[in-house]
Formats: structure tokens, C-alpha cells, sequence
């Protein structure tokens, strides 16, 4: 759904779908990891390096055996190079993608005003180790002539089981980490709902998005929906291959962004049951106008200047996804929404996304979709999510019920807001956006919801 102007996550679009690829039989690389944090070097203290402005990082605390730990680095150590070369916290993320695991790391370090150089060989990144109950398999889908990563649940006991396939939000964070420690923090999102289900004898899927993780492509900054949207088609088709998986009982999670994906790979693929939470279901226009409005009255703003910002927006938001002009056209054109344009529109794009990327969503007719599906279909607000309304969760119901009645029910989760953070109202959830501490009453309604879908399958059924 969309922030206005910290975070977003919305809905997207949906074209001709391509034939389904096979996997490809050249496996994808593991991905190596230094395995430490690091922080921008304050500008002002630069000189003091003699470093070029936006140059050099400091180095939190390295993960035990990992790359930084390795080559000896400690907390505070200043990095000044890696490998020879400059480093700048701008693009260091994407510059250690591709360095290969094993190869040799050096880093150049100022401690303590002695400077120094320490080295190891790269460190693969990490793998979820599973537990008792359930293994944890790394794998592969091929999108686009890109391998993309999937990690993949499975009990450890013989049988059939039901499966459960996760489709993230809109931002490219990686959900290659383990699930039996993951608390739902920023870091881990996600992690304890996907956890319960692979721990309760599920088949759990997670996928990469392309340039997160080992997954091939991107940038995602330039990728369009219908590029991403195959990335799921795939894995759904990965995951009902599995022999494990009781393909009578597969089920669909989209969080934000993800549960518009969820349904229009259902559309093509059918599942038992698709659960969303935190969604948008009418236009993208109308919901964006709305959110420009309802997010600055949360954050407090008088009534005065929210009216006045949403005339702007409103203008400028039509000018460039209903006529499709570019920001640089839209500032020549109009000078007087100039500044609200670089506001929104920062380095030609929306959220640091192509501008093509939204004007396909603007595409969308999302009830069509939702009733392509013959699913059962859970729709889910958090009563503290400011970022999405009730209102799209009961239109997702609704437009169900009106092709299969009733197959379509949604519900307002109290203390939870976008991130399933225990928050009790909007206001808060603001101010301690990814701050807060991770509420499982969706995991719980979720699975409870699920287990009654089966059970009306085996009534069916005679069992």
C-alpha cells in the first residue's frame, strides 16, 4: 500500500499470461554475506579520513563466523575500502552481491587512528536450518530467463500435507532468514505467521524478488508489475509440483502488494483459499487520493492544508499516471508543481519505482480478478493500519460473494496495524511505524480460518 512519505505497498496489474516455464537445470549461486552492519560515516567526519563526502562506513557488531568476523573487524572500525576500492554507503549493498562466496575480501580500516588492512574469504550467507518438525530446501524458479530463489518448508514426516504460499509486500527486503528465531521485526516481517505453519505440518513457500537475495534480474527499482507477477506464477506451479503437497489444499498469503498477486495468479492456477491482509481493492487513482488525504489527517495535519494538498496531488497524480507524463514534463509543463512533484516523485519515480510499474496498476480492474477466482477467500485489516481502509477488504467479500456466494468474508483485526505490530490506534502505528512489536492474533485467526476451509472440503467429500 502506499505512505506518503515513509513507506508504501498498493496493487498492481495484471497482462496475457506467458506459458510456463520449466525450471532451469543450472542451479543458482548461494550468495555470500559479510555479515556485519554498517553505518554511513558522518559527512563531518570525512575529512578526517581524507575521504570524498558519502565515503566510508562503521562497523557495527560482525555476526559470529561470518565474513567481518572472519577477517577480525570490531564494532566502530571506520571502512574505508573494500577490495582496493572506495566504499560509499550508495550502492555497497548491490557491490557485495557480487562478489563470490570463498573469494578473498580485504578491507581497509582505520582503528583507533592506526590504519590497517584485514582479510577473509567470503562467507556463504546462512541457511534456515529448519527444526525437529520441518526441512528447509533452497530452490529455483526460472521467470523471464532469470533464476529466482525459493525456500520451501516441508514436514519431515511422510505424507500429504497442505501448503501455503507467501507472496511479500511491495519493498525488495530479503525473507532469506531463519523462521524458528524470527520475532516480526523489520527484519524478520512475516517470519512468525510462516514459522506456525511450517511447524504445524504445512508446506511453506517463500520467493526472492529479482536482485534481493540469490535471486538474478532487476534492478527492482525498474522492474514492471507484469515482470514480478510471473515470479509467483512459477512458484505456485514449483509449489503444487512438490510431492509432499495435498494439491486439493493449497492456500495463498499476500501481505499488501502481495494479495493483489495472490489472485491474479489464482486466476490462471486455481488454490483453495487466498488470505490477504492490508490490502487495496478499487481503483489505485481512488485509493490514492484517498490515502493522500486520511494519512496526513492521522499525522495530525489541519483540515486546511490537507484539502489543499490533496488538490496538488490529486493534479499531479493525474498528470502522471492518467496522461502518462514524466516528472521532467510534468515541472516544464506546470512550474507550480515543481516542488511537490520532487516531493513525490523523487529521481523520476514513485516510491522509488518506474512510473510504468503504477500506470499498469492504474490498469486494474481488481473485483474482475477476484472473482476469476473460485476460492475461499479471507480478507484482513488491521483496526491500527493507516495505510489501507476496511472499505477494501469488504469490497475483495463482497465482489467474491457476488460470483460464489459464500466463499468471500473479511474481518478488522484489533491491535495490529500494517506490519501486524501490536499497536492500538492509527496515531500510534505512525509514530512508531517498524518500530512496534509483532502481534499473532493474524496467525492465529489465519490458521484457524484455513483449518475450517479444509474441513468444509472434507464435508463435501463425505469425510
Amino acid at each position: 500500500m502506499f505512505l506518503t512519505s515513509q513507506a508504501l505497498t498498493v496493487l498492481l496489474a495484471f497482462q496475457s499470461a506467458p506459458a510456463l516455464s520449466a525450471p532451469t537445470a543450472e542451479p543458482l549461486p548461494r550468495r555470500g554475506t559479510l555479515g556485519t552492519p554498517f553505518t554511513p560515516l558522518p559527512a563531518d567526519q570525512a575529512a578526517k579520513y581524507q575521504l570524498k563526502s558519502g565515503e566510508g562506513l562503521v562497523a557495527g557488531q560482525p555476526m559470529a563466523g561470518l565474513t567481518g568476523d572472519k577477517a577480525g573487524l570490531k564494532p566502530g572500525d571506520v571502512v574505508v575500502s573494500v577490495n582496493g576500492k572506495p566504499v560509499k554507503a550508495q550502492g555497497f549493498s548491490a557491490s557485495v552481491r557480487e562478489f563470490k562466496v570463498g573469494a578473498p575480501v580485504e578491507f581497509g580500516v582505520v582503528r583507533n587512528g592506526q590504519t590497517m588492512k584485514l582479510s577473509a574469504n567470503l562467507v556463504e550467507k546462512p541457511r534456515d536450518p529448519g527444526n525437529e518438525n520441518y526441512a528447509v530446501t533452497y530452490s529455483q524458479i526460472l521467470s523471464h530467463g532469470k533464476r529466482m530463489r525459493t525456500i520451501i518448508t516441508s514436514p519431515k514426516k511422510p505424507g500429504k500435507f497442505p501448503a501455503l504460499m507467501f507472496i511479500q509486500g511491495f519493498s525488495p527486503v530479503s525473507y532469506d532468514f531463519t523462521l524458528a528465531t524470527s520475532t516480526g521485526d523489520v527484519t524478520s516481517l512475516d517470519g512468525p505467521i510462516l514459522h506456525e505453519f511450517a511447524n504445524s505440518n504445512f508446506v511453506t513457500m517463500r520467493v526472492e524478488k529479482p536482485g534481493v537475495g540469490d535471486s538474478e534480474g532487476g534492478p527492482f527499482a525498474e522492474m514492471d508489475y507484469t515482470t514480478e507477477l510471473d515470479i509467483y506464477r512459477q512458484a505456485l506451479v514449483q509449489l503444487k509440483a512438490q510431492g509432499g503437497v495435498d494439491k486439493d489444499n493449497v492456500f495463498i498469503f499476500g501481505h499488501s502488494m502481495g494479495g493483489a498477486f495472490g489472485p491474479m495468479v489464482a486466476a490462471e492456477n486455481p488454490v483453495k483459499g487466498i488470505c490477504v491482509y492490508g490490502v487495496a481493492a478499487r481503483t489505485w487513482f481512488e485509493y490514492l487520493i484517498d490515502i493522500i488525504r486520511y494519512q496526513g489527517i492521522v499525522a495530525g495535519d489541519n483540515l486546511v492544508h490537507t484539502d489543499e494538498s490533496v488538490r496538488q496531488g490529486t493534479r499531479l497524480m493525474a498528470l502522471a499516471f492518467l496522461d502518462n507524463l514524466s516528472a521532467d514534463q510534468i515541472k516544464k509543463d506546470h512550474p507550480e508543481l515543481a516542488a511537490v512533484c520532487d516531493q513525490y516523485f523523487p529521481n523520476g519515480r514513485f516510491n522509488d519505482k518506474a512510473l510504468e510499474f503504477w500506470r499498469q496498476l492504474g490498469q486494474i480492474n481488481f473485483p474482475e480478478y477476484w472473482q476469476k477466482t473460485n476460492a475461499y477467500v479471507l480478507a484482513v485489516h488491521g483496526k491500527s493500519d493507516f495505510v489501507t481502509y476496511d472499505v477494501d477488504h469488504k469490497l475483495i467479500a463482497d465482489a467474491v460473494n457476488e460470483a460464489h456466494p459464500g466463499k468471500g468474508s473479511w474481518m478488522v483485526l484489533p491491535k495490529s496495524d500494517h506490519l501486524f505490530h501490536g499497536y492500538e490506534t492509527e496515531a500510534e502505528s505512525l509514530r512508531g511505524f517498524q518500530r512496534g512489536k509483532f502481534n499473532p492474533d493474524f496467525t492465529q485467526a489465519l490458521m484457524k480460518w484455513i483449518r475450517e476451509v479444509m474441513d468444509k472440503v472434507e464435508d463435501k467429500s463425505g469425510g
